[in-house]
């Protein structure tokens, strides 16, 4: 029991190291006391409240992380997070519809009567090898959960239809925006097309 939490105390400090070398000392201290706490009450075999302390920990490191992207790939399918068929490759015919899975980190929560709500808003830009913007979403995405706890077990499925594009190498740009923080974040995607 005590080397578990002591790998999980390791991994906060890690997280903390991490957050300290980029200014963020005083949230850093936070994280670091709380997965200390955690540690403490765990060797207690105070279960639930080393749990609460973990969980605190987390939630301060969630708040200062920037938005990014644990995962973030073509897909065939997507029934839920981490049930996923990865495509076999990023080459596709012009006009076909391609899908995107993605879960997001550090993004933020807005209370609602019914628990707590997870928004993002996505948009699409197809680019040129150089750059050049070739097509984009006619408007933003809303993309929203509620459920009555702060689950971080998240993911954003993304549907685009292609347009006629020549064959040739391009880039795709999925730029995700969370609701409750304003932190965005882009997830850059190489595709081909045939």
């Amino acid at each position: 029991m005590r080397s578990r939490a002591s790998r999980l105390s390791g991994i906060a400090a890690a997280g903390a190291f991490v957050l300290a070398m980029s200014g963020l000392a005083a949230t850093a201290g936070e994280i670091a006391s709380k997965a200390s706490e955690a540690e403490t009450l765990l060797g207690e075999g105070k279960l639930p409240e080393a749990v609460d302390a973990l969980d605190a920990s987390v939630e301060a490191f969630w708040k200062v992380a920037p938005l990014s992207f644990r995962k973030a790939l073509f897909v065939d399918s997507v029934t839920g997070f981490g049930e996923y068929q990865p495509r076999a490759d990023s080459t596709f015919a012009p006009k076909t519809e391609l899908k995107i899975y993605a879960e997001p980190v550090g993004f933020g929560w807005k209370e609602v009567p019914d628990g707590e709500t997870v928004t993002f808003r996505t948009s699409i830009e197809i680019r040129s090898e150089k750059g050049l913007i070739l097509a984009k979403s006619a408007s933003p995405a809303v993309l929203q959960k509620t459920s009555r706890s702060k689950s971080r077990d998240f993911h954003i499925t993304v549907t685009f239809d292609l347009p006629a594009l020549k064959p040739g190498a391009y880039r795709l740009i999925l730029t995700v925006t969370d609701e409750a923080t304003g932190k965005s974040a882009p997830i850059e995607l190489p595709l081909t097309i045939s």
